[in-house]
Protein backbone atom coordinates (compact mmCIF):
# COMPACT_ATOMS: atom_id res chain seq x y z
CA UNK A 1 0.00 0.00 0.00
CA UNK A 2 1.23 3.47 -0.82
CA UNK A 3 -0.66 6.65 0.05
CA UNK A 4 0.95 9.84 -1.17
CA UNK A 5 0.15 13.52 -1.08
CA UNK A 6 1.11 16.78 0.56
CA UNK A 7 0.21 15.59 4.01
CA UNK A 8 1.11 11.92 4.37
CA UNK A 9 3.26 9.18 2.95
CA UNK A 10 2.41 5.54 3.63
CA UNK A 11 4.76 2.95 2.19
CA UNK A 12 4.98 -0.84 2.54
CA UNK A 13 7.98 -2.41 4.22
CA UNK A 14 8.73 -6.07 4.95
CA UNK A 15 7.22 -8.07 7.81
CA UNK A 16 8.02 -11.78 8.05
CA UNK A 17 5.83 -12.34 11.13
CA UNK A 18 2.13 -13.16 11.21
CA UNK A 19 1.30 -10.01 13.16
CA UNK A 20 0.43 -6.98 11.03
CA UNK A 21 2.36 -4.03 12.44
CA UNK A 22 1.99 -0.44 11.31
CA UNK A 23 4.25 2.50 12.12
CA UNK A 24 3.10 6.11 12.18
CA UNK A 25 5.63 8.92 12.71
CA UNK A 26 4.48 12.52 13.02
CA UNK A 27 7.09 14.81 11.48
CA UNK A 28 5.36 17.75 13.16
CA UNK A 29 6.09 16.53 16.69
CA UNK A 30 9.03 18.19 18.45
CA UNK A 31 11.51 15.35 17.85
CA UNK A 32 9.72 13.80 14.88
CA UNK A 33 11.29 15.69 11.98
CA UNK A 34 13.00 13.07 9.80
CA UNK A 35 12.85 10.60 12.71
CA UNK A 36 11.20 7.76 10.78
CA UNK A 37 14.48 6.11 9.75
CA UNK A 38 15.85 6.22 13.30
CA UNK A 39 12.62 4.79 14.71
CA UNK A 40 12.68 1.97 12.16
CA UNK A 41 16.29 1.15 13.10
CA UNK A 42 15.37 0.99 16.78
CA UNK A 43 12.41 -1.28 16.09
CA UNK A 44 14.35 -3.58 13.77
CA UNK A 45 17.02 -3.84 16.45
CA UNK A 46 14.33 -5.52 18.56
CA UNK A 47 13.14 -7.76 15.72
CA UNK A 48 10.09 -5.62 14.90
CA UNK A 49 9.59 -5.05 11.16
CA UNK A 50 6.47 -3.00 10.40
CA UNK A 51 4.47 -4.10 7.39
CA UNK A 52 3.47 -0.50 6.71
CA UNK A 53 5.12 2.78 7.60
CA UNK A 54 3.39 6.18 7.46
CA UNK A 55 4.95 9.61 7.86
CA UNK A 56 2.77 12.62 8.55
CA UNK A 57 4.27 15.81 7.16
CA UNK A 58 1.45 18.17 8.10
CA UNK A 59 -1.00 18.10 10.98
CA UNK A 60 -4.06 17.86 8.77
CA UNK A 61 -2.80 14.59 7.28
CA UNK A 62 -2.83 12.74 10.61
CA UNK A 63 -6.33 11.29 10.46
CA UNK A 64 -5.86 10.13 6.88
CA UNK A 65 -2.66 8.32 7.83
CA UNK A 66 -4.30 6.61 10.82
CA UNK A 67 -7.26 5.47 8.74
CA UNK A 68 -5.01 4.26 5.92
CA UNK A 69 -3.05 2.05 8.32
CA UNK A 70 -6.18 0.69 10.01
CA UNK A 71 -7.64 -0.11 6.59
CA UNK A 72 -4.72 -2.49 6.09
CA UNK A 73 -5.85 -4.48 9.13
CA UNK A 74 -2.95 -3.68 11.46
CA UNK A 75 -3.32 -5.21 14.92
CA UNK A 76 -0.27 -3.43 16.36
CA UNK A 77 0.07 0.30 15.66
CA UNK A 78 3.34 1.92 16.74
CA UNK A 79 3.16 5.71 17.00
CA UNK A 80 6.10 8.09 17.08
CA UNK A 81 4.83 11.47 18.23
CA UNK A 82 3.63 13.52 21.15
CA UNK A 83 0.52 13.53 23.28
CA UNK A 84 -1.62 15.21 20.61
CA UNK A 85 -0.70 12.52 18.05
CA UNK A 86 -1.35 9.70 20.52
CA UNK A 87 -4.66 11.26 21.55
CA UNK A 88 -5.82 11.38 17.93
CA UNK A 89 -4.80 7.75 17.41
CA UNK A 90 -6.53 6.69 20.64
CA UNK A 91 -9.84 8.08 19.45
CA UNK A 92 -9.58 5.96 16.29
CA UNK A 93 -8.53 2.64 17.86
CA UNK A 94 -10.56 2.71 21.10
CA UNK A 95 -12.18 -0.66 21.78
CA UNK A 96 -10.62 -2.19 18.67
CA UNK A 97 -8.35 -5.26 18.85
CA UNK A 98 -5.33 -3.07 18.12
CA UNK A 99 -2.31 -2.73 20.41
CA UNK A 100 -0.75 0.73 20.69
CA UNK A 101 3.03 1.04 20.86
CA UNK A 102 4.46 4.39 21.97
CA UNK A 103 7.67 6.07 20.76
CA UNK A 104 7.80 9.43 22.63
CA UNK A 105 8.74 12.21 20.19
CA UNK A 106 6.72 15.11 21.56
CA UNK A 107 7.30 18.07 23.84
CA UNK A 108 5.60 16.88 27.03
CA UNK A 109 5.16 13.12 26.49
CA UNK A 110 2.85 12.96 29.51
CA UNK A 111 1.11 9.77 28.40
CA UNK A 112 4.47 7.99 28.14
CA UNK A 113 5.50 9.51 31.48
CA UNK A 114 2.36 8.15 33.16
CA UNK A 115 3.07 4.65 31.82
CA UNK A 116 6.83 4.80 32.58
CA UNK A 117 7.69 4.41 28.88
CA UNK A 118 11.32 5.59 28.56
CA UNK A 119 12.19 8.51 26.25
CA UNK A 120 14.99 6.92 24.21
CA UNK A 121 14.08 5.24 20.92
CA UNK A 122 15.89 2.02 21.76
CA UNK A 123 14.38 1.68 25.24
CA UNK A 124 10.87 2.45 23.97
CA UNK A 125 11.35 -0.16 21.24
CA UNK A 126 12.29 -2.73 23.89
CA UNK A 127 9.03 -2.00 25.72
CA UNK A 128 7.08 -2.67 22.52
CA UNK A 129 9.05 -5.87 21.87
CA UNK A 130 8.16 -7.14 25.36
CA UNK A 131 4.52 -7.36 24.19
CA UNK A 132 3.14 -6.60 27.66
CA UNK A 133 -0.37 -5.16 27.17
CA UNK A 134 -1.90 -2.73 29.67
CA UNK A 135 -5.56 -1.74 29.46
CA UNK A 136 -6.02 1.99 30.02
CA UNK A 137 -8.98 4.36 30.24
CA UNK A 138 -9.88 7.00 27.68
CA UNK A 139 -11.56 10.31 28.46
CA UNK A 140 -14.23 11.93 26.34
CA UNK A 141 -15.35 15.57 26.05
CA UNK A 142 -18.59 15.61 24.07
CA UNK A 143 -17.55 13.62 20.98
CA UNK A 144 -13.80 14.29 21.34
CA UNK A 145 -11.40 11.94 23.13
CA UNK A 146 -8.44 12.68 25.40
CA UNK A 147 -5.76 10.57 27.08
CA UNK A 148 -4.25 12.87 29.70
CA UNK A 149 -6.41 15.88 30.44
CA UNK A 150 -9.13 18.18 29.18
CA UNK A 151 -9.26 21.73 30.46
CA UNK A 152 -11.12 25.02 30.18
CA UNK A 153 -9.76 28.51 30.82
CA UNK A 154 -6.13 29.45 31.40
CA UNK A 155 -4.69 26.45 29.52
CA UNK A 156 -6.28 27.72 26.31
CA UNK A 157 -4.59 31.11 26.79
CA UNK A 158 -1.32 29.29 27.41
CA UNK A 159 -1.72 27.36 24.13
CA UNK A 160 -1.50 30.63 22.24
CA UNK A 161 2.04 31.02 23.57
CA UNK A 162 3.14 27.50 22.53
CA UNK A 163 4.55 28.14 19.09
CA UNK A 164 6.63 25.41 17.39
CA UNK A 165 9.68 27.63 18.02
CA UNK A 166 8.98 27.78 21.76
CA UNK A 167 8.48 24.00 21.95
CA UNK A 168 11.65 23.32 19.98
CA UNK A 169 13.91 25.49 22.13
CA UNK A 170 12.36 25.07 25.57
CA UNK A 171 11.18 21.45 25.44
CA UNK A 172 8.89 20.56 28.36
CA UNK A 173 9.77 23.91 29.97
CA UNK A 174 7.75 25.51 27.17
CA UNK A 175 4.63 24.79 29.22
CA UNK A 176 6.06 26.68 32.19
CA UNK A 177 6.93 29.60 29.92
CA UNK A 178 3.48 29.63 28.29
CA UNK A 179 1.70 29.30 31.63
CA UNK A 180 3.69 32.17 33.11
CA UNK A 181 2.79 34.44 30.19
CA UNK A 182 -0.89 33.48 30.36
CA UNK A 183 -1.14 33.69 34.14
CA UNK A 184 -1.41 37.44 34.51
CA UNK A 185 -3.86 38.20 31.74
CA UNK A 186 -6.29 35.34 31.23
CA UNK A 187 -9.90 36.11 32.24
CA UNK A 188 -11.90 34.33 34.92
CA UNK A 189 -15.23 32.81 33.95
CA UNK A 190 -18.45 31.63 35.55
CA UNK A 191 -19.32 27.96 35.44
CA UNK A 192 -21.87 25.43 36.57
CA UNK A 193 -20.83 21.82 37.06
CA UNK A 194 -23.21 18.91 37.48
CA UNK A 195 -22.34 15.48 38.82
CA UNK A 196 -25.50 13.40 39.10
CA UNK A 197 -27.95 15.41 41.17
CA UNK A 198 -25.23 17.66 42.66
CA UNK A 199 -24.50 21.12 41.26
CA UNK A 200 -21.51 23.44 41.76
CA UNK A 201 -21.65 27.09 40.68
CA UNK A 202 -18.69 29.44 40.97
CA UNK A 203 -16.00 31.35 39.08
CA UNK A 204 -12.63 29.95 38.05
CA UNK A 205 -9.42 30.58 36.15
CA UNK A 206 -9.28 26.98 34.96
CA UNK A 207 -11.16 23.70 35.17
CA UNK A 208 -9.07 20.54 34.85
CA UNK A 209 -10.52 17.11 34.06
CA UNK A 210 -7.80 14.49 34.27
CA UNK A 211 -7.84 10.96 32.90
CA UNK A 212 -4.12 10.23 33.29
CA UNK A 213 -1.61 11.14 35.96
CA UNK A 214 0.30 14.00 34.29
CA UNK A 215 -0.29 16.88 31.88
CA UNK A 216 1.47 20.03 30.68
CA UNK A 217 4.98 18.57 30.78
CA UNK A 218 4.81 16.77 34.13
CA UNK A 219 2.14 18.61 36.12
CA UNK A 220 0.53 16.12 38.50
CA UNK A 221 -3.24 15.74 38.16
CA UNK A 222 -3.77 14.42 41.69
CA UNK A 223 -2.32 11.88 44.08
CA UNK A 224 -5.02 9.34 43.27
CA UNK A 225 -5.13 9.68 39.48
CA UNK A 226 -4.21 6.71 37.29
CA UNK A 227 -5.05 5.50 33.80
CA UNK A 228 -6.74 2.34 35.09
CA UNK A 229 -9.15 3.50 37.81
CA UNK A 230 -12.23 4.00 35.63
CA UNK A 231 -12.53 7.59 36.89
CA UNK A 232 -11.95 11.17 35.86
CA UNK A 233 -10.54 13.61 38.42
CA UNK A 234 -12.02 17.09 38.03
CA UNK A 235 -11.21 20.30 39.85
CA UNK A 236 -11.39 24.09 39.49
CA UNK A 237 -8.29 26.21 40.05
CA UNK A 238 -8.09 29.67 41.50
CA UNK A 239 -11.61 30.54 42.53
CA UNK A 240 -10.05 32.03 45.70
CA UNK A 241 -7.69 34.28 43.74
CA UNK A 242 -4.61 34.31 41.52
CA UNK A 243 -2.08 33.81 44.33
CA UNK A 244 -3.88 30.68 45.52
CA UNK A 245 -3.87 29.53 41.90
CA UNK A 246 -0.13 30.23 41.60
CA UNK A 247 0.61 28.30 44.82
CA UNK A 248 -1.43 25.29 43.67
CA UNK A 249 0.13 25.22 40.20
CA UNK A 250 3.65 25.53 41.65
CA UNK A 251 3.09 22.51 43.91
CA UNK A 252 1.62 20.43 41.10
CA UNK A 253 4.42 21.50 38.72
CA UNK A 254 6.99 20.36 41.29
CA UNK A 255 5.23 16.99 41.53
CA UNK A 256 4.10 17.55 45.12
CA UNK A 257 1.06 15.29 45.57
CA UNK A 258 -2.13 17.07 46.61
CA UNK A 259 -5.06 14.98 47.77
CA UNK A 260 -7.63 17.58 46.76
CA UNK A 261 -6.13 20.13 44.35
CA UNK A 262 -8.19 23.18 43.52
CA UNK A 263 -11.26 24.63 45.18
CA UNK A 264 -13.33 21.54 44.59
CA UNK A 265 -12.18 18.03 43.72
CA UNK A 266 -14.46 15.38 42.24
CA UNK A 267 -13.51 11.82 41.26
CA UNK A 268 -16.32 10.87 38.91
CA UNK A 269 -17.28 8.90 35.81
CA UNK A 270 -19.03 11.89 34.24
CA UNK A 271 -19.30 15.66 34.65
CA UNK A 272 -21.37 18.24 32.77
CA UNK A 273 -20.01 21.80 32.60
CA UNK A 274 -21.59 25.03 31.39
CA UNK A 275 -19.63 28.29 31.25
CA UNK A 276 -20.43 31.95 30.74
CA UNK A 277 -19.31 32.89 28.17
CA UNK A 278 -19.05 29.71 26.08
CA UNK A 279 -15.40 28.61 26.00
CA UNK A 280 -13.16 26.28 23.99
CA UNK A 281 -12.10 22.97 25.56
CA UNK A 282 -8.45 21.92 25.36
CA UNK A 283 -8.04 18.14 24.92
CA UNK A 284 -4.42 16.99 25.19
CA UNK A 285 -3.16 20.30 23.80
CA UNK A 286 -5.68 20.76 21.01
CA UNK A 287 -9.02 22.57 20.86
CA UNK A 288 -11.57 19.89 20.01
CA UNK A 289 -14.90 21.09 21.38
CA UNK A 290 -16.56 23.93 23.29
CA UNK A 291 -18.78 24.38 26.32
CA UNK A 292 -21.34 23.27 27.25
CA UNK A 293 -19.48 19.99 27.54
CA UNK A 294 -20.07 16.60 29.07
CA UNK A 295 -16.97 14.74 30.22
CA UNK A 296 -17.07 10.95 30.55
CA UNK A 297 -14.65 8.06 30.93
CA UNK A 298 -14.43 4.90 28.82
CA UNK A 299 -12.81 2.31 31.11
CA UNK A 300 -10.17 -0.06 29.69
CA UNK A 301 -10.75 1.31 26.19
CA UNK A 302 -7.16 1.03 24.94
CA UNK A 303 -4.62 -1.79 24.69
CA UNK A 304 -1.19 -0.19 25.21
CA UNK A 305 2.22 -1.88 25.10
CA UNK A 306 3.78 -0.72 28.37
CA UNK A 307 6.40 -1.81 30.91
CA UNK A 308 5.50 -3.43 34.17
CA UNK A 309 4.61 -0.41 36.34
CA UNK A 310 5.89 -1.92 39.60
CA UNK A 311 5.10 -0.15 42.88
CA UNK A 312 4.14 3.51 42.53
CA UNK A 313 5.73 6.09 44.82
CA UNK A 314 3.53 9.10 45.61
Amino acid sequence: MTVSGADTEVEPTVNPSKRITGLLVNDRSRLGFHAEAAVLRALRGEGIKPAFSARVKRSRGLMAAIDALLAEGVDRLIVGGGDGTLSAVAGRIARRPVELGVIPLGTANDFARTLNIPPSLEAAARVIASERVQLVDLGRANDAHFLNVASIGMSVSAMDELSPWVKHWFGSLAYFYAGARAFGRHPIFQFRGRVGADTIESTAHQIVVGNGRFYGGGVLVARQSTLEDGLLHAYALGTRGRWQLLWTIARLRLGIPIDRPGDFFIPTTSLAVETWPALPVNCDGEIRTTTPVTFAVEPAALRVLAPDPGPRAD
